[in-house]
């Protein structure tokens, strides 16, 4: 990651920004009032530029922690991304939230350590995956508490949102600088069709809204 770049994460209730020089963290901004992301991302990535006295053209990259996590704050960030990585020409990492997971424990738990990244969400559901080292050992899954309880096996090393008595990390939110670091380990999108092509990701399907009587094809 080389040059200066920008990382946001507007997945979670506050919206972030940081700035990145050769891919490590040199500064940031966050904004704790929620539901305001969409009012505030431009506002706070001019503010973070202005502060180290950078143009919009001295970025290279732009790093966007793809989710899941908040439904319109996920569109919000992977709007303005798209629009400043085709129009000044960016390239984009685009982080998905259980490799951010993996690389928080990663720095903390022993190697090839059984890990368990898990996020809770509505409904007693817990979206998470297990990993042995850097490599998963199943696709991410959307299941009850009580399915991960006891699937997961007792030596493994818990992080993300859900408290372990048994050892781990827990997390309360997301921070750009812990989108920054899993970055490193993503390749990133350099063309305009990948960048176009790029979607959030849900912890389950998701259709736009749609008017009261009009069925969901």
């Amino acid at each position: 990651m080389k040059g200066w770049g920008i990382v946001i994460e507007t997945a979670s209730p506050s919206c972030q920004v940081g700035l990145l020089k050769e891919g490590e963290p040199v500064g940031g901004i966050r904004w704790d009032w929620p539901q305001t992301h969409g009012e505030e991302l431009v506002l706070l990535t001019q503010q973070v530029l202005r502060q180290a006295g950078l143009r919009w053209n001295d970025i290279i990259y732009a790093v966007y922690h793809q989710g899941p996590g908040s439904h319109t704050g996920l569109r919000i960030g992977l709007t303005a991304i798209k629009a400043w990585a085709l129009s000044f020409g960016w390239k984009v990492y685009a982080v998905p939230l259980l490799h951010i997971l993996r690389k928080v424990a990663e720095e903390i738990s022993s190697p090839q350590q059984l890990i368990f990244c898990a996020w809770q969400t509505r409904g007693e559901r817990w979206y998470g995956q297990m990993w042995k080292g850097d490599t998963p050992i199943a696709p991410p899954e959307l299941l009850l508490a009580s399915e991960w309880k006891a699937k997961v096996p007792e030596e493994a090393f818990w992080v993300g949102n859900i408290p372990h008595v048994s050892g781990g990390v827990y997390l309360s939110e997301i921070s750009w600088q812990a989108v920054a670091a899993a970055a490193r380990h993503i390749p990133p999108l350099d063309t305009t069709e990948q960048i176009l092509a790029l979607m959030p990701l849900y912890f389950r399907p998701f259709f736009p809204t749609q008017r009261k009587k009009e069925p969901i094809a």
